[in-house]
C-alpha cells in the first residue's frame, strides 16, 4: 500500500476517526488512530476541504492505545473505539457533544454537564441484529454496508446472548434481567419481561424497542426523575413513548403527575397499557397509537405540561418539532442517540424561544461511536 503523507493526530471526530492535517492544509480522518499518534496514511477519499485515509504504519503511539481483545476488530465498523482506553472514549465523546453544542450557539458551556460514563465497557448489550452471511451463518455488515462478518462471538453482547452463537440466517437475539438469552422469531408474538432496577418491571415484545444497556438506562430514568421532581408541570407528554417505562417510572414516583403516552407502533402501546396495569398507574397514565404530531392534539388549551422526547437516530421530524414549539408546553425534556441531530432540533427550538438549561451524556454504548443525552429546555420566549 502507497504512502501518501504523514499526519500527526490531533482530535478525535465524532464517529471516532482521528484528525490530522495535510500539508496542504486540509482535514485528515483516519480511523484506528489516537490524538497524539503520529501515523503514516494512504489516502482513500478526496474532497475539497477534507480527505479519508488509511493508517498504513504507527510511527508514534499514544500512552492510552491498547489491543483490542476482539477478533473482529479492524473488519466490524461497529467499535471504533476499542483501540484505546475507555478513559479517552469517555473524554473524546464528552468533547464531542459539548462542541456540537456550544459551537452551534444552541447552549452555553455551563449547561453542558458531566456525563454518566458507563458502568462496564463489555458484554453489555441485551440484544443483537445479525444478518445472513453467503454461508447462511449470521454476522454484521461489514465497512462496505453490503459484505456480512460471520460472528462466533461480540465483546460488546451480554455474555448469554453469547453463548447462542453462532447462529444462521436472520436473527434476533436477546436476554432479559429476569431469564436468560433467546434467539427471537416471530417477535410481536413473543412477550418478554425486562427489569430496570428502580423502575420495575416491564413487558416488551420479543422485537419491539427496549433499551440495550440496563445500568446506563436505569440512571437515565433516575436522572429524569430529578428534573420532573424540580419543576411544577402536572402533567407531562411522551412523545415516542415505546412501551411506557418513563411514563410508568415517573406516575409511580410522583402521584400528582398526569402522563400521556404516544408512540407509532400500535404493538407498542399495547404493551405500555399493560405495563401501566401492572404498575398500578393506569389511572394517571393513558397510551395512545399515533404520530407523535397528531399526540399533540390532545393538549391543545391544556394546563401547564411538559413535553418528553425519545426519539429514533434521525431526530425529531420538522413539522412535529413546529407543533411542539406551539403547543405551549413550559419545558422540553428530550432524550437522544443521535448528537448532530439533536443539535438540529435544539437550533429550531432554541430560535423559538425555548433556552437549554442543561445536557448530559450518558454513554449507553460504549466501544461504539454512538452515546445517549439528556437535555431540558425551558420556555423563556413570548408566545405568539
Amino acid at each position: 500500500m502507497k504512502i501518501d503523507n504523514v499526519v500527526k493526530i490531533t482530535a478525535l471526530a465524532y464517529g471516532g476517526n482521528g484528525i490530522g492535517r495535510l500539508d496542504d492544509g486540509r482535514v485528515c480522518f483516519v480511523p484506528g488512530t489516537l490524538p497524539g499518534e503520529t501515523v503514516e496514511i494512504c489516502i482513500t477519499a478526496e474532497k475539497k476541504r477534507f480527505v479519508s485515509a488509511q493508517m498504513v504504519r504507527l510511527i508514534d503511539k499514544s500512552e492510552h492505545r491498547i489491543s483490542p481483545e476482539c477478533p473482529l476488530y479492524g473488519k466490524c465498523p461497529g467499535c471504533c473505539y476499542m483501540h484505546g482506553d475507555y478513559e479517552t472514549e469517555f473524554f473524546w465523546k464528552e468533547k464531542q457533544l459539548k462542541d456540537f453544542l456550544i459551537r452551534s450557539g444552541v447552549a452555553a458551556a455551563e449547561a453542558v454537564k458531566n456525563g454518566f460514563p458507563a458502568p462496564q465497557r463489555e458484554f453489555y448489550r441485551n440484544k443483537l441484529t445479525l444478518h445472513p452471511g453467503e454461508n447462511g451463518q449470521a454476522g454484521y455488515y461489514a465497512f462496505d454496508n453490503r459484505s456480512i462478518i460471520p460472528v462466533d462471538f461480540c465483546r460488546l453482547a451480554d455474555r448469554r446472548i453469547n453463548g447462542l452463537l453462532p447462529v444462521k440466517g436472520d436473527s434476533l437475539l436477546r436476554c432479559t434481567a429476569s431469564g436468560g438469552a433467546r434467539i427471537i422469531k416471530a417477535g410481536k408474538n413473543i412477550q418478554l419481561r425486562e427489569n430496570i432496577p428502580g423502575a420495575g418491571e416491564f413487558l416488551v415484545a420479543g422485537d419491539g424497542f427496549f433499551q440495550v444497556n440496563i445500568p446506563v438506562a436505569a440512571e437515565l430514568i433516575r436522572k429524569v426523575g430529578e428534573i420532573v421532581e424540580a419543576g411544577s408541570s402536572p402533567e407531562l407528554l411522551e412523545l415516542y413513548c415505546g412501551v411506557g417505562v418513563f411514563s410508568i417510572a415517573l406516575a409511580e414516583k410522583f402521584p400528582g403527575l398526569r402522563c400521556t403516552g404516544v408512540e407509532v407502533n400500535a404493538n407498542a402501546v399495547k404493551f405500555a397499557k399493560i405495563n401501566a396495569a401492572n404498575h398500578q398507574v393506569s389511572d394517571r397514565c393513558r397510551f395512545f397509537a399515533g404520530d407523535a404530531g397528531n399526540g399533540l392534539r390532545k393538549f391543545h388549551n391544556h394546563r401547564e405540561f411538559s413535553i418528553l422526547l425519545d426519539p429514533p437516530r434521525t431526530g425529531v421530524e420538522k413539522e412535529t418539532l413546529k407543533k411542539i414549539i406551539a403547543s405551549g408546553a413550559s419545558r422540553i425534556i428530550y432524550i437522544s442517540c443521535a448528537a448532530d441531530t439533536l443539535t438540529r432540533d435544539l437550533k429550531l427550538l432554541t430560535e423559538s424561544g425555548y433556552k437549554v438549561q442543561s445536557s448530559q451524556l450518558f454513554d449507553m454504548f460504549p466501544c461504539t461511536a454512538h452515546f445517549e443525552t439528556l437535555t431540558l429546555l425551558s420556555f423563556h420566549g413570548k408566545r405568539k
